[in-house]
């Protein structure tokens, strides 16, 4: 149950709380669970969740389907499942068992983080990090006017328009690189999860409960080929078939524009706080359409 007890991966909490809840025709793993939430530091989270989630909504589904919820295992780690966070062992009416993966979110939609190098080439992003350092300082000079003394806005994630202008470029790139990535089928496919080895539903949390979408969207990957990129919104990169957006992606920094300095030697010092440059290339989040 360490898995339980010691995983602080954002949101995890909210996984834990509905495995608890799927557990209810196994009291005993179920209170070995429970033993495993007490070790946790945010004990009391976790709890007030599991006492504001119903799983008969997840249970009617099933029953639709033709099926009844036996057991679930708890499998946020687990790649070989999917994108599933928590797996539910069912039957069907003859007694055939099955799993299916249930992908738990909190107040988004975001189904991958991938990597920049999906989308732009090695020589964009070395162009791209040339430009880093000149930002960096339009960066420091905007917050300083904005905020004043450093300690005000460092690691704060204030609005910055020097990000916003950086990040475009980055979305520039992506555009203008879309029509020669060639393995287009293999990555739509990761991104829509159509190569999930199991069925699995998405549940998402949100101020009141959670919804459950039984049918996560996806596309004909015969037509990976005929998918589009255009910029949405401020960060956003966005997907389109036959005109009709199918996906979003958010273009960003892994930890802010700027990062604490981790490093022998610091790429800038402001006011004599040591800073890294931001890592913009590393975690972008996919999400597909509602």
């Amino acid at each position: 149950m360490s898995e339980v007890s010691n995983n602080i991966n954002t949101g995890v909490e909210y996984e834990i709380a509905l495995f608890y809840k799927l557990l209810k025709n196994q009291p005993n793993e179920q209170t070995q669970v429970m033993n495993a939430i007490n070790r946790r530091y945010d004990v009391a989270k976790v709890k007030s969740i599991i006492a504001e989630t119903d799983t008969s909504s997840i249970e009617r589904a099933l029953s639709a389907a033709g099926f009844v919820l036996v057991d679930a295992s708890f499998e946020t780690q687990n790649d070989e499942v999917g994108p599933a966070d928590i797996v539910m062992h069912v039957t069907n009416r003859s007694g055939q068992k099955k799993k299916i993966g249930l992908s738990v979110k909190y107040a988004n939609t975001c189904t991958l983080n991938v990597t920049g190098r999906n989308f732009i080439t090695d020589a964009q992003i070395a162009q791209l990090r040339g430009q880093l350092p000149r930002y960096t300082d339009m960066y420091i000079r905007e917050m300083t006017n904005a905020y004043g003394n450093v300690n005000n806005w460092f690691r704060k994630r204030k609005p910055s328009n020097t990000t916003d202008q950086y990040i475009d470029l980055i979305r520039d790139a992506v555009i203008a690189n879309w029509r020669n990535v060639r393995n287009k089928t293999t990555l739509l496919s990761a991104l829509f999860h159509s190569d999930s080895p199991i069925e699995f539903w998405v549940v998402t949390y949100g101020n009141y409960g959670y919804t459950l979408k039984t049918k996560p969207q996806t596309i004909d990957m015969s037509r990976a080929n005929d998918v589009t990129v255009g910029k949405y919104q401020t960060s956003y990169v966005a997907f389109y078939l036959d005109g009709i957006m199918v996906g979003h992606m958010q273009v960003k920094f892994n930890n802010g524009f700027v990062e604490k300095c981790k490093k022998l030697n610091p790429d800038v010092v402001c006011q004599g706080v040591e800073i890294a440059y931001g890592q913009p290339f590393s975690s972008w989040n996919f999400s597909v359409e509602k």
